[in-house]
């Protein structure tokens, strides 16, 4: 909270095949380059998410998440824009029609910014259906 008793969320900004995503910083552990290592708990986002196969990373970088268990979940994002800080009053739900499936797929409300819509993903929400899908 701020000083008006504001709630803010601290954000990073990425782009993965011409789409803008957020995530809260506090999910992330660790960020560090990809160097082409291969292993069991490294996700590619656009996998995660079912963009298809056609998508290249131009800076892919490796965001380790925070989760509450023993097991690792790494996801490789592209393109790190920033890190900013934003009220939560500035945060939208999906509309109706679609929010069903942005939340089954990890998204839970958008960010209006600069004359563009920014998904916020939950990658620890991810990381719990994809945990929940293995059992």
């Amino acid at each position: 909270m701020n000083d008006q008793g504001e709630s803010r969320l601290n954000l990073f900004f990425f782009t993965v095949g011409g789409v803008h995503f957020a995530a809260d910083v506090e999910q992330a552990s660790v960020m560090t380059p990809y160097s082409g290592e291969d292993a069991e708990d490294l996700f590619w986002f656009h996998e995660e998410f079912g963009f298809g196969t056609s998508i290249t990373y131009h800076t892919p970088i490796i965001v380790t998440i925070r989760t509450r268990d023993a097991q690792s979940y790494r996801v490789i994002i592209d393109m790190m824009d920033e890190i900013a800080e934003f009220s939560c009053n500035d945060i939208r739900p999906f509309p109706e029609l679609i929010e069903p499936m942005a939340l089954r797929n990890g998204m839970w409300a958008i960010l209006p910014r600069n004359g563009s819509l920014i998904l916020l993903v939950d990658f620890q929400w991810l990381f719990q259906l994809k945990h929940l899908a293995l059992c």
